[in-house]
């Protein structure tokens, strides 16, 4: 995870460097047009630059009354920056032209302010995060956006309980993980047919875990085993596909999508069995969405694999109608 965070921080810290030589050089060429335009202002500049270096040399030598040549200095470079000021303004330009530039004016494009983070770093931090967690993750995946209401309020023969009321406790369920309270799940099995909820939920989670700062990484599982078989047998070993890899066991959170719709063989199962093995070992949460029925999950894998999975996942339930359908 370290590795993980390292290279996010390494890249914001290359893009503040950019941004800093981007403006450097805009503030380089609007200093070249104006001294091209007005050269009286490049000669003040010139002017401005020898009275403070003959004044600092004048006071490491000594013999004279420090205060009354500072105040002395300070009257001659107002005088010529009010004169350069003037000149700007008659020849049609903003006063501030030639002023350093900066992106963030709180931390001036350095990423810290007071000994703190910016929240321009934050934004990037997570903006980063999000990129690297493979989620297409709409603006309405939050908890703040989380709305039981779409849910039917009337109460399901089979379950005894209101899709509605399901879902308030799937909210507390997944509130309480993501901000990992005490006493909260160390892990999520979500399952249920699809259009209800589970990815949404998943995205809420996540959006969480960013605003955080911490690290996701999300997969369906047909893809996952894909990368790790082309991985094993040669067929893609690319930086992507190592970083991948990486981050399926070194994420903060990792999210496998649509279990039970793989190609599966002895190497998938082997797979799926290691990563959620050596994460729980590291304690690392997982949360693993299933359209597939618990009975029918214990009928497709192993008893090792099950029992790893129901013995360490907190089972939540997702039912009602397909949400996706009554909003047509």
């Amino acid at each position: 995870m370290e590795s993980y965070m390292n290279n996010i921080y390494d890249e914001i810290n290359r893009e503040y460097t950019a941004i800093r030589e981007l403006n450097k050089n805009k503030q380089e060429k609007a200093i070249e047009q104006i001294y091209r335009k007005i050269p009286r202002i490049k000669k003040i500049d010139e002017q401005i630059s020898e009275i403070a270096l003959g004044v600092a040399a004048d006071v490491i030598k000594g013999g004279i009354n420090p205060n009354r040549t500072i105040r002395k200095m300070q009257t001659d470079i107002k005088s010529l920056t009010d004169e350069k000021t003037r000149l700007l303004i008659n020849a049609n330009y903003p006063t501030n032209i030639m002023d350093e530039i900066f992106c963030c004016e709180v931390c001036k494009d350095k990423g810290y302010f007071d000994g703190n983070r910016c929240k321009c770093y934050l934004q990037k931090r997570n903006a980063l995060l999000q990129k690297y967690s493979n989620i297409k993750m709409c603006s309405n995946s939050s908890f703040e956006k989380f709305s039981i209401e779409l849910f039917s309020d009337d109460k399901d023969k089979k379950y005894g309980v209101s899709p509605r009321e399901n879902m308030r406790s799937v909210y507390n369920i997944a509130l309480s993980f993501a901000n990992g309270e005490e006493g909260a799940a160390k892990n999520l099995l979500f399952y249920g047919a699809t259009g209800l909820g589970k990815t949404f939920t998943s995205d809420c989670i996540a959006k969480r875990y960013i605003d955080q700062g911490k690290t996701v990484f999300y997969m369906s599982a047909p893809k996952m085993f894909s990368i790790f078989e082309d991985y094993k047998f040669g067929r893609n070993t690319s930086e992507e596909t190592q970083r991948i890899i990486s981050s399926v066991t070194s994420a903060q959170l990792l999210i496998i999508d649509d279990l039970g719709t793989e190609f599966r063989n002895s190497y998938s199962d082997s797979i799926l069995f290691d990563v959620i093995n050596s994460r729980i070992i590291e304690q690392s949460p997982m949360i693993i969405s299933t359209n597939l029925s618990i009975k029918d999950l214990k009928h497709i894998y192993s008893e090792r694999i099950c029992s790893r999975i129901l013995g360490n996942f907190n089972v939540v339930l997702f039912f009602g109608d397909d949400l996706r359908l009554t909003a047509i």
